[in-house]
This record gives structure tokens, C-alpha cells and sequence, in this order.
């Protein structure tokens, strides 16, 4: 049983370590190659963590190939688009100007029924609000409105409006975030000061961020608000 526990630790990390050198992306971002890739690599190390006649060594050697092929792989297809777009496949369009390309659906296997759910999930009430439906190479569906249905922007009425840029989490549960502070030029003094200033202890942070142009946003713990 210990062996068992010892080798499950051992290949979690190996496995994250790999998919880590992969730049693996979420479950539903993967392409074909990369997600037939993640299967293989669970798979082959399932069997030296369940058997213990397997030697270690005999279980990281597919591992580490499988890894080292998908980045080589990755890099080949990156410098050929060529190959890229014969592994990835291109964006497809299933609905375009309002119409319905049924032949992309027949070629997709997607149904209308899935059409109509991905035009709900992006907040539109029905297809006659939609000018195209994609399907794109991570399997997703980008929705594109009518522009009468499309979201106004300050820029639609004319109106300027200063980039806030993001809303960078400087402090994080009570702890001074030392790499985000650093890529905002901020500096720890400054911020335990404006603390202060403000009577708040940092113990009792929850979240503290600040944006482009210095609005910062500071949330307390429950048991402190």
C-alpha cells in the first residue's frame, strides 16, 4: 500500500511537471493532437502506479517521449501553417449572415439544438439576433450579434473613456502579492501605508487590487466586515 501511495505521488508530480513543459491549456481549449496526448500519458502512467512489477524507469520512459514529441510537434506545426492548419483544422462557420449552413452542421455532427443553447449561453434570445455562429479549432462556438443586437460602447455614443487597464490583486488573504506589486511598480511600504491610512489591518485583507489608474478596491474578511 505504501508503494502504491509513494508511486502516485511521484507520478502526479511528473505528469504535472510534463504538462507544465507542455504549456498545456484547459480541457476545453486542447486541440485533437494535445488532448490524445493528455489521454496517453494518464493512461501510461496508471499502469507503473497500480503495478508494482513495472519498474519506475519503465514507466517514465514513455512519459518523457510522449512529452518531448508534443513540443517538438507543437514547434514544427507553429513554424508551418501549412501543417498547422492540416492538424488543427480552420474555423468553420455554421451560421453566417443569419443563415443556417446545414452541410457544416452535417460535417460537424452539431445540431440546432446546441445552435439555439450557444446563442442563449451568450445572452441572445434567438438566432435572428445572430449574424454568424463559428465553430473554431478548440471545439468552441463563437457567437457574433447583429449589430442592432450588439452591446453598446462608449465609443458608440461618443463618449471618452480613460483605460482602467486591470484590476491588479496586490494583496491576497492577509499576504503582499511580491510578483504582481512588482510588475505595477508598486512597493510593499506604500502599500501597508495606504493601509493604515485607510485603518485597515492587513491580517484582515481578504483581497486588495488596484487598477491603471489607482482606484483600488479593498474587501475584508467576513468575520472583519
Amino acid at each position: 500500500m505504501a508503494t502504491i501511495l509513494i508511486r502516485t505521488v511521484f507520478f502526479y508530480i511528473i505528469l504535472t511537471l510534463l504538462f507544465k513543459l507542455m504549456g498545456k491549456r484547459q480541457i476545453g481549449q486542447l486541440q485533437m493532437t494535445e488532448f490524445a496526448t493528455a489521454v496517453i500519458l494518464s493512461e501510461a502512467a496508471a499502469l507503473p502506479i497500480t503495478d508494482n512489477s513495472i519498474p519506475i524507469s519503465h514507466g517514465l520512459v514513455p512519459l518523457i517521449t510522449l512529452a518531448s514529441l508534443e513540443v517538438v510537434s507543437s514547434f514544427i506545426t507553429f513554424k508551418l501553417p501549412k501543417l498547422r492548419k492540416m492538424m488543427d483544422g480552420s474555423p468553420i462557420i455554421l451560421v453566417g449572415k443569419g443563415e443556417v449552413f446545414q452541410k457544416n452542421l452535417a460535417k460537424t455532427r452539431i445540431t440546432m439544438d446546441e445552435i439555439f443553447t450557444e446563442i442563449r449561453v451568450h445572452g441572445f434570445r434567438g438566432i435572428d439576433e445572430v449574424q454568424y455562429v463559428i465553430l473554431e479549432q478548440s471545439g468552441k462556438m463563437s457567437v457574433i450579434p447583429k449589430s442592432l443586437h450588439d452591446r453598446l460602447t462608449p465609443i458608440d455614443i461618443g463618449k471618452d473613456v480613460p483605460d482602467k487597464g486591470i484590476s491588479l490583486p496586490i494583496v491576497i488573504d492577509g499576504g503582499i502579492n511580491k510578483n504582481v506589486i512588482e510588475d505595477a511598480g508598486l512597493t510593499e511600504r506604500w502599500i501597508l501605508k495606504t493601509l493604515r491610512d485607510g485603518d485597515y489591518d492587513i491580517d484582515n485583507v481578504l483581497f486588495m487590487t488596484v487598477d491603471d489608474l489607482g482606484e483600488m478596491q479593498i474587501s475584508m474578511k467576513e468575520k472583519n466586515k
